[in-house]
């Protein structure tokens, strides 16, 4: 074990073409994966405390619409609520803003203004009757609302401390991004062209570089062209971005502009009319402000390609390149001739399970999905893993569900005797030259050590180029250490009044009986015959739990007394007086 780790570890520090393109892979995309990260977790902190103002305000009632204090109570938490929504864009890391307390006591006093002219105190009484999700729309519009008006007041040189202006939104150091992913461009692709001329003449070249060299020269241009696959990437989701940034910035100066005209010098506008365009100002900004944040963290990532642009230059000489730009124009006009020979002759047909697509022929050509990002397939397989870009004009080959294309009129002949050993073979290479599984799309594959599998790693594993820390959650099952069977006697009763109330309804279960109907908390259940409750009183009986109460005993105490002058006294009064019947006279 210990030599094959020694091996290892030698190999992975040598310096070689091959090496640098999965350093490469690996570098960018795990990047790309933390920093979209790590912009997920500060979007999800940010909602979440919303969440948490929101659910405080919606959860929060007053004793009654007419509690003073406590609409004073919730009219503070609505604030703090819009205070953390005017703060939170300058809680990321690319904002230009730093948030001391002179800007957040002027952002207060803003806020608190605002509010008041939009809500104020009376307004909450309806506010109280509404829904929870009645009251968070409302919440929100009302964040959109402030935040508009403080942008209005910011356009106008009145206020918006603490919002990035309009033009540090628009005009940011990641604009310029565009231009240098051209430049850039610009020159790997000049660079790839020329591998490619000197690939596409290189058995004329035999005699002057030995294999060794051509299989340096190989994994150099595999290198090239995996770096400007990541810059074709990188500058497609530029180009998206700026796109929307170019509508939102002529979105949001056309609403400002209609803001300002409705506005003017009018010291008071219907709420139906300005209301719903504050609101469209403040998402708008919203907007900007996210595709900030996206150009600076693809800024972030064009540095990393940056990182390994000294390894582009090839050490391919130049004056092999100068003979295989010669022989590649003198064999130009009798490639060209047999190319169109080739093309005149065929047509969109089905040969052996293999559908062949014409480019006359064909409707929507040009927008065919090409499958190993349009490279020869024939020269993968043929030539160990070279890269060399196929010809489109020659036909689309699709087999397997597969839309592969060829370099040369004599690749797609070999392909069309026996597609399946072409299929194969470019599984094979792969396994050779574990680079081109991620650069040729192929992880479907190769699952076990596809690049996402192990930066992201799968379902209960730890990924193998981990971009975070393992989330740790404290977790313990008890388990006893001998288990005991459990003695519960479940119609056991400690209660003295039940078991009085049982008591009473055992000894008198003879001779009563009901005919009301039944209870929840009817006991002794039995016929309508035979069923007995204790005698209610009037003292004791309830609306609710009538034929339920446990009877009460009750205790008189009287002052009670006679005298011998009062034997024949029959009756004695509760004050005590004895009553004395006198005898009848006869």
């Amino acid at each position: 074990m210990k030599s094959l780790v020694d091996t290892v570890v030698e190999a992975l520090g040598k310096d070689t073409p091959m090496l640098n393109t999965i350093k490469l892979q690996i570098n960018f995309h795990s990047t790309y994966l933390q920093r979209e990260f790590q912009r997920q977790q500060t979007i999800s902190n940010l909602t979440f405390e919303a969440n948490k103002y929101i659910e405080d305000i919606v959860k929060f009632e007053t004793k009654s619409p007419n509690d003073y204090e406590g609409i004073k109570t919730l009219y503070k938490k609505i604030f703090k609520y819009l205070l953390f929504k005017n703060t939170q864009h300058i809680l990321n890391k690319y904002s230009s803003i730093v948030l001391t307390p002179a800007i957040n006591n002027t952002i207060e006093r803003e806020v608190a203004a605002a509010l008041e002219s939009v809500l104020p105190h009376a307004g909450l009484r309806p506010f109280l009757s509404l829904s929870a999700a009645d009251k968070e729309t409302q919440l929100c519009e009302l964040s959109n609302i402030i935040i508009g008006i403080r942008l209005f007041n910011k356009d106008i040189k009145k206020g918006g401390v603490g919002l990035e202006s309009f033009e540090e939104l628009v005009n940011h150091p990641g604009r310029s991004l565009l231009n240098a992913l051209n430049q850039e461009l610009s020159e790997v692709i000049e660079q790839c062209d020329n591998y490619t001329i000197f690939f596409a003449v290189s058995d004329q070249l035999k005699d002057k570089c030995d294999p060794a060299a051509l299989e340096v020269y190989k994994d150099e241009l595999t290198f090239k062209r995996q770096y400007l696959i990541n810059v074709l990437e990188l500058k497609s989701d530029v180009q998206t971005s700026e796109q929307k940034v170019d509508s939102l910035v002529a979105s949001y100066k056309k609403k400002m502009v209609d803001l300002q005209q409705l506005i003017g010098n009018k010291t008071s506008i219907p709420k139906d009319q300005v209301y719903p365009r504050f609101d469209s100002i403040s998402q708008s900004y919203s907007e900007l402000v996210e595709e900030k944040m996206l150009a600076m963290m693809r800024s972030e990532m064009m540095k990393v390609l940056f990182e390994h642009r000294a390894k582009l230059a090839g050490s391919l000489p130049e004056i092999l390149m100068k003979e295989a730009r010669l022989l590649y124009l003198e064999n130009a006009n009798k490639l060209k001739e047999e190319e169109a020979k080739f093309m005149s002759e065929q047509k969109s047909e089905a040969i052996n399970n293999i559908i062949r697509l014409m480019p006359n022929t064909t409707p929507d050509f040009m927008h065919i999905p090409l499958d190993y990002l349009g490279f020869c397939l024939w020269t993968i397989v043929k030539r160990n893993g070279l890269l060399l870009p196929g010809k489109p004009n020659l036909g689309v080959y699709k087999y397997q569900d597969r839309y592969c294309v060829f370099c040369s009129v004599a690749a797609i002949e070999e392909f069309l005797a026996d597609p399946e050993f072409f299929m194969k073979g470019l599984l094979a290479q792969c396994r050779r030259q574990p680079e081109l599984i991620h650069l040729l799309r192929l992880e479907e594959h190769f699952k076990e050590i596809s690049l996402a599998e192990l930066l992201q790693g799968k379902e209960g594993q730890k990924p193998l180029f981990s971009i975070s820390a393992p989330l740790m959650v404290d977790k313990e099952v008890e388990t006893p250490l001998h288990f005991e069977e459990k003695k519960i006697v479940p119609d056991y009763s400690w209660n003295a009044w039940d078991l009085k109330k049982k008591a009473l309804q055992i000894i008198k279960i003879r001779n009563k009986q009901t005919v009301s109907t039944q209870t929840l908390l009817s006991n002794f259940r039995r016929d309508t015959e035979t069923q007995v409750w204790p005698a209610k009183e009037a003292a004791t009986n309830t609306m609710v739990y009538a034929s339920t109460n446990t009877e009460l005993p009750k205790t008189y105490i009287c002052l009670l007394y006679t005298s011998d002058a009062a034997d024949d006294m029959q009756c004695v009064d509760l004050g005590g007086r004895r009553i004395i019947k006198k005898k009848k006279k006869k």
